[in-house]
């Protein structure tokens, strides 16, 4: 092997112990049941039956939803609701978990592509919806309390922290990507803060508009988040960055939801369920 072979096959078989070494069936088994309770908890959330009475002109689908003219009836948009939820409760019960997973996600994947048709993508449900995808096509047997070792338990729940690890990076090299240091030291953030507080939906109307006033504390914000996003490929190889990690997380999107009134529940629910020690419950 020439240096220049080992340089690029190391780092790609040192990735492929990673994501393929041998994981317990409780893990899986709890990684799947934390992001059935997610996927019930945005189903339930959204009034997603509101959308029934969206005109036609105002509807302009995603790739997804293309084959449809329009968004479907009332009674379609509370069946798919309805059969989510469902399914996250098979999955909770240990009936048929893998396929309850499924039928949830999808139910959600429907829904969130008809709300996103209306001229602007929302993001709310991206990163559950992207971090479920290996639990899809994981072990079906695994149960909560099993403590077997196999490959097949762990690849799925490595693979969905490795998701989360790059939507976060890519997040913020974007950032970097498009506005460079100014996203920091501009007066980005200041703006952002003075939008929310204008808006009527900031839940600490007077609070946020103090601190867009005060230079410093916008930049801190948005150096602070910037540095969390980039630093999230931490998470593979290190554990122990996961409870921080967490943490950081909670309070970057609860006080996005403070200051601005953006629900990003969907993705503190995701990381909370992919990165949690659970083998360490029993």
């Amino acid at each position: 092997m020439s240096p220049q072979q080992s340089w690029l096959i190391r780092p790609a078989l040192r990735a492929d112990r990673l994501l393929l070494s041998p994981g317990s069936s409780h893990r899986l088994a709890c990684v799947r049941a934390a992001l059935a309770v997610a996927i019930g908890f945005r189903l339930l959330g959204h009034q997603w039956w509101q959308m029934a009475g969206r005109p036609p002109a105002l509807f302009e689908p995603v790739p997804l939803t293309a084959w449809l003219s329009t968004v479907p009836s009332f009674g379609v948009l509370v069946a798919l609701e309805v059969v989510g939820v469902a399914g996250a409760i098979a999955v909770l019960l240990a009936r048929r978990p893998l396929l309850g997973l499924r039928v949830a996600w999808a139910c959600l994947l429907i829904l969130g592509a008809l709300y996103s048709s209306a001229g602007k993508i929302m993001h709310n449900e991206v990163l559950l919806l992207l971090v479920t995808v290996p639990l899809l096509f994981s072990a079906s047997d695994a149960r909560i309390g099993d403590r077997r070792l196999s490959v097949a338990y762990g690849w799925a729940p490595r693979a969905a922290v490795a998701i989360v690890a790059t939507v976060y990076f890519l997040t913020g090299f974007q950032k970097v990507l498009h506005s460079g240091p100014a996203w920091i030291f501009s007066d980005n953030m200041s703006w952002v803060l003075y939008s929310g507080a204008a808006s009527g939906q900031s839940l600490a109307t007077d609070l946020v508009a103090t601190l867009a006033g005060l230079g410093w504390a916008p930049q801190l914000l948005a150096g602070g988040a910037l540095l969390l996003e980039l630093s999230a490929p931490a998470l593979i190889a290190w554990r122990v960055t996961r409870p921080l990690f967490m943490v950081a997380v909670c309070c970057m999107h609860l006080s996005i939801g403070v200051a601005l009134g953006l629900d990003y529940s969907g993705w503190i629910l995701a990381v909370l369920a992919v990165l949690m020690p659970w083998d360490r419950f029993r």
